[in-house]
């Protein structure tokens, strides 16, 4: 009885709130409502967020998977010939390497354009490419943008994958978030220079003959861009959040925010898939990554990965060469392999004002790792050394993908010990989904030793995590 009632309350709404309540649902459960009764089966097309996901219709597994293609982007056709509302809100098309509906493509743009939208994602990148531009031919790219795209003003947030536009002629006064992905820029500077307003900018497989940026950017995302210069200049005094993922280069910070940079997220994972290192012997990349952290030393939350981790002690003198770092929140990205153990440390001690640990375990193993160069975790981690932040800072240990290897149980020993983590009060221990049997059991049994380490640490263990 309560349910009908409830949901007589909600036919009584007039069209206009049912229409308000629907724009918070996503595209897909939108069109769920509509086969509820007949005065919902309208309703949905009323709503302004328009997202069309191929991933979300068609199962590229099956055999007939092409005429479900053709059946997508008839589908699309037909819903937006339905569409009444003048002004639409958001658009999205995500259909991978969309060879043979060039024309119908372009009509579903010029529909969004003439409905002058503010959200607009055009994502046609075949999720059988690689991640970066490397391999990619001209042919690859099918769709361009029409003309009255550059005359468009209504746009706030734009995200275009894998087309073809002209950024000379590309001028928004009004955009503030801005997305390109699977495209040659030349000059980006000079079209970004049309976008004043711009906050926030994400560069996603590219191929960047030269890169200088500046303006009032407060978020940059550049991700697996293929840069030969090897060199970017940044001149960025507003930003707030950096996350760069790539090969090494070397990033000239003209003007960076040195009052409160909230995040940084640093990825190199890419050079250990190289043949052939850029930057060999790793003296070289450890001098430059080096001096990357020093650029951004302001970071309240710093992100790094194993690679960093790595050659960072490589560098010319890396204890006086590393400053202090402002972080008060250090994820540490880690396959635990001792090479990167004397990075870990070299970092810790340069963290003072540290407050929470994150170690996201890339590859949770519940056996052993050996020894590397003489370095294991047994002889590191039980050396009488400790970093300040342990001693003063450290509140909160966070374990991600936990298994109880033995390099995971003598670092976690080494942090968790009263001795060396007097201000340590938590550790929150995420053991993987997969973990089944015994292995499970033998991460119960590490949670139990390091609860016993320590009496003023409280040790919880989670049941599952996924790796990323």
């Amino acid at each position: 009885m309560d349910s009908i009632n409830q949901r007589d309350r909600i036919s009584s709404l007039p069209d206009v709130v049912l229409v308000m309540i629907l724009s918070f649902l996503s595209f897909k459960d939108n069109i769920k409502t509509s086969v509820l009764s007949k005065r919902w089966r309208t309703l949905c097309y009323e709503t302004g967020n328009i997202s069309f996901k191929e991933s979300e219709y068609v199962d590229h597994s099956v055999s007939d998977f092409w005429s479900k293609r053709v059946s997508f982007v008839h589908y699309m056709l037909n819903w937006v010939s339905r569409v009444p509302i003048e002004v639409i809100k958001s658009f999205e098309i995500c259909l991978g390497y969309p060879v043979g509906f060039e024309a119908e493509i372009k009509y579903l743009i010029e529909f969004s354009i003439s409905r002058q939208v503010k959200n607009l994602v055009l994502d046609f990148s075949s999720h059988y490419w690689r991640n970066t531009w490397d391999g990619l031919r001209y042919d690859d790219f099918v769709i361009e943008l029409p003309t009255l795209f550059y005359g468009l003003q209504t746009l706030e947030s734009l995200k275009i994958y894998a087309c073809w536009f002209d950024p000379s002629r590309f001028t928004n006064l009004g955009l503030r978030k801005l997305s390109i992905g699977w495209f040659r820029l030349k000059k980006i500077e000079s079209m970004l220079s049309k976008c004043p307003l711009l906050e926030s900018l994400s560069i996603i497989s590219c191929y960047l003959d030269e890169v200088m940026l500046a303006g009032n950017i407060r978020e940059l995302i550049m991700e697996n861009c293929i840069i030969p210069t090897m060199y970017c200049a940044l001149n960025l005094p507003n930003i707030d959040i950096f996350k760069y993922s790539g090969n090494v280069i070397v990033f000239d910070f003209q003007k960076v925010n040195m009052i409160l940079l909230k995040e940084v997220y640093l990825d190199f994972g890419i050079e250990h898939d190289n043949d052939e290192p850029i930057y060999s012997p790793n003296k070289e990349a450890g001098d430059i990554l080096s001096h990357l952290l020093n650029d951004l030393r302001s970071s309240r939350t710093l992100t790094v990965c194993p690679y960093l981790l790595e050659v960072i002690p490589e560098c010319n003198d890396p204890v006086d060469m590393l400053r202090d770092v402002v972080t008060q929140h250090l994820v540490l990205e880690t396959l635990l392999h001792p090479k990167e153990f004397t990075g870990i440390r070299l970092l810790l001690d340069h963290c003072p004002n540290l407050e929470t640990l994150t170690l996201e375990l890339l590859c949770p193993r519940p056996f052993p790792m050996p020894s590397c160069g003489g370095i294991s975790s047994q002889t590191l981690w039980l050396e009488n050394i400790s970093s300040r932040c342990l001693r003063r800072t450290l509140k909160i240990l966070v374990v991600r993908g936990f298994c109880n290897s033995w390099n995971e149980f003598y670092l976690l020993n080494y942090l968790v010990r009263p001795e060396n983590g007097y201000a340590l009060e938590r550790v929150e221990l995420y053991m993987p989904t997969w973990l089944k049997g015994t292995q499970r059991q033998w991460a119960h049994f590490g949670a139990a030793m390091l609860q016993s380490t320590s009496n003023r640490v409280q040790v919880v263990l989670h049941n599952g995590w996924c790796i990323r």
